[in-house]
């Protein structure tokens, strides 16, 4: 594993490189939102696993093959933690696909116990290195050599990518498929890299391999969350103003439509049936919205229990028939859930006028929907 020291400045290069990348990738994710989620943290826990295994990697090929205690001394230290972190990355891999599929952290941690297993047993191989050959061991020369077990703590390891493999095609079905080939495709440039550093001694691209997979993941997933309704998929109110403004300076010979969509009775809901239904409640209204308007529509929840749908509609067109399409939805969608209420809908509907501000207009639309629901009542 002893390199030249054209090697060696290259090696150091390419992990710096990938460590920059991940420094990046961990100041966008907690500079975006002062509250994070599970799946967030569990994402930072990645990036940050990641970046202790370029260091120790590197210290690994810094040390190896120099003479002295002191030096022994700190290349078994660094191949300790790399390997302990080699396999832990692996675990956080397998909790990270877990959670965004079932989002229930209670489940997943009383699965601990069972998941932790091969990382335990790899943790003891590792510490056992210490006093012989079993991870790794490090010669009279201090020289890195991998243990008589290092091909069972390599498949140790690529046991958590198989089990994170298993459970997104069991439930890919209830996948978006774009995340679903994302999370697919995430473990792709690893195993590549893993391969090849098996394969070829002395050749680490793992890490740097990882560093990419987890780009993928914060530009298709993670970054997604910025600008996504957590509970209903649909944009929020940031995306909402964004593209307004966008809109809105964007010269169109269509008509921009805004509907403002609230549900009945929301606050009764809650409290007569609890908030879980309330959550359904809004699912439902989401996906009534997403069945009656095209992928070209805008459609966002606004807050709390209103929505705001932007389309475009060319002159002649009846824009009131969107709401009628909406109550046939509703009630189609209602007599296939079994509830004991129905879900009811009170719709604004405006259109912008040419030099209207964003702020008439969504109040046009607003009083609009407050005129619907007094007739309701």
């Amino acid at each position: 594993m002893v390199k030249s020291v054209f090697e060696l400045a290259l090696y150091i290069e390419l992990n710096l490189f990938a460590f920059s990348i991940l420094l990046v990738l961990l100041l966008f994710t907690r500079s975006k939102t002062n509250r994070l989620l599970f799946d967030q943290k569990l994402f930072i826990t990645l990036i940050v696993s990641n970046a202790i295994l370029l260091i120790f990697d590197t210290l690994m090929v810094v040390f190896d093959g120099m003479g002295g205690q002191g030096y022994r001394i700190l290349l078994y230290i660094s191949t300790f933690v790399y390997y302990i972190f080699n396999t832990l990355i692996s675990m956080f891999w397998y909790m990270y696909i877990h959670y965004y599929i079932y989002r229930n952290k209670p489940a997943l941690m009383k699965q601990l116990s069972y998941i932790s297993i091969p990382f335990f047993i790899v943790c003891i191989l590792t510490v056992l290195s210490l006093f012989g050959n079993y991870a790794f061991y490090i010669d009279s020369n201090n020289i890195y050599h991998r243990g008589r077990y290092f091909i069972l703590i390599t498949i140790l390891s690529y046991l958590y990518i198989v089990f994170s493999y298993i459970l997104l095609f069991i439930k890919r079905r209830s996948m978006k498929r774009k995340e679903f080939l994302t999370l697919l495709l995430f473990a792709i440039p690893a195993i590549i890299g893993g391969v090849i550093q098996v394969i070829i001694y002395g050749i680490t691209l793992l890490w740097i391999c990882t560093t990419l997979s987890l780009m993928i993941i914060y530009i298709n997933i993670q970054n997604t969350q910025l600008y996504k309704d957590y509970l209903t998929d649909l944009y929020n109110r940031r995306q909402l103003d964004n593209y307004m403004r966008a809109k809105i300076n964007n010269s169109n010979t269509r008509r921009i439509v805004g509907y403002m969509i609230d549900i009945d009775s929301f606050k009764k809901i809650n409290d007569v049936y609890g908030h879980d239904i309330g959550d359904l409640a809004l699912k439902i209204t989401a996906q009534v919205l997403r069945d009656t308007f095209s992928q070209n529509d805008f459609i966002a929840r606004y807050g709390g229990d209103e929505f705001v749908v932007i389309t475009d509609i060319n002159d002649g067109e009846d824009p009131y028939e969107y709401i009628d399409k909406i109550n046939y939805n509703l009630t189609s969608l209602n007599s296939k859930k079994d509830l004991a209420f129905k879900i009811g809908l009170s719709i604004g509907c405006s259109i912008q006028v040419p030099g209207e501000t964003l702020t008439d207009f969504f109040r046009r639309m607003d009083k609009m929907m407050y005129i619907n629901k007094a007739k309701t009542r």
